[in-house]
This record gives structure tokens, sequence and C-alpha cells, in this order.
């Protein structure tokens, strides 16, 4: 059936997130929401969304420190900008497509490591049916295993 939870070797000597780093990510995950009307309440996604960090940072640990820095640069562009400022900032400015793969910039880096996963998250969580998506349950679980069920409804 399942593995056991993958976890990084150096993910265990690392501190955990910063609260006020949390909150931060959290103002961003809920602005998707209203950004692209979705309509749903996003409070009932605070616990996965807090086990998607967690479980980001324990497979790469690297996600840490693209989280403490996106929640520091984040909130650096809300004392410049304000709030709706630094979203449009963050969300409005498309990333150059690098050929390296490498960004060039801190706001590329966290476009793409923290804003762009964000998106994704929101959208399997419940953004789905705002769209019209035919098999939307809730959200899309599980993992498709020889002999179990399928776990989202089939044509």
């Amino acid at each position: 059936m399942y593995q056991r939870r993958a976890i990084h070797p150096i993910s265990k000597t690392l501190e955990p997130l910063p609260q006020a780093t949390i909150e931060t990510l959290w103002t961003i995950f809920v602005a998707i929401g209203e950004r692209w009307s979705l309509g749903d309440d996003p409070s009932t996604y605070r616990l996965r969304f807090e086990t998607f960090l967690e479980n980001r940072i324990n497979v790469s640990p690297i996600y840490r420190d693209y989280y403490a820095d996106g929640g520091a640069y984040f909130d650096a562009l809300v004392l410049d900008l304000g709030q709706a400022g630094a979203l449009d900032r963050l969300f409005g400015q498309k990333p150059r497509v690098v050929q390296s793969g490498i960004p060039s910039t801190r706001l590329e880096a966290i476009q793409r490591f923290v804003a762009n996963e964000f998106i994704s998250l929101r959208l399997a969580l419940g953004g789905f049916r705002s769209f019209g998506a035919i098999n939307y349950r809730g959200y899309f679980g599980g993992a498709n295993i020889e002999g179990e069920p399928t776990p989202y409804r089939k044509r």
C-alpha cells in the first residue's frame, strides 16, 4: 500500500518555521482565492496548508529557506507598497523563462518556489470546482493504486 513518510535527514535538524512567517505565507495563500474569485472559504484549508509546508520541508529542506525568504520578501513589499501592491508585484509580474532553470532575481525565485506552488495547492483544494471540474468532490485525494478504487470519478 503506502510507503512510510519520506523525510530528508537534514530536515530533522531544522528549526520549524516561525509562526509569523507561516502567517505571512497564509496571507499569500488566502489572496490567491480572492484574486481568482474561487468563492470558497479558505479557512477550511488551514491545516492542509500547514501540512503542505511541513511536508515540502521534510522532503526538500531548501524549501524552509524559500518559505522564510518568501515571507520576509513579502513583508518588505507590504511595508513599501501596501498589501494590494505587494500582491500585485507577486502575482502580477510573470517570471521570465530562464534557460538554465535557475531564477535570476529574488522575486522570480519566490514566484516559482512559493507563489506558484501555493496557486497549485489552492486550486487542488477547492479551485477546480469553481472552474467547473467534472470530478470535483471536495478535492482530489489519494493515490491511483492498482487494485484499489480510483480516487476520483471516471468518465
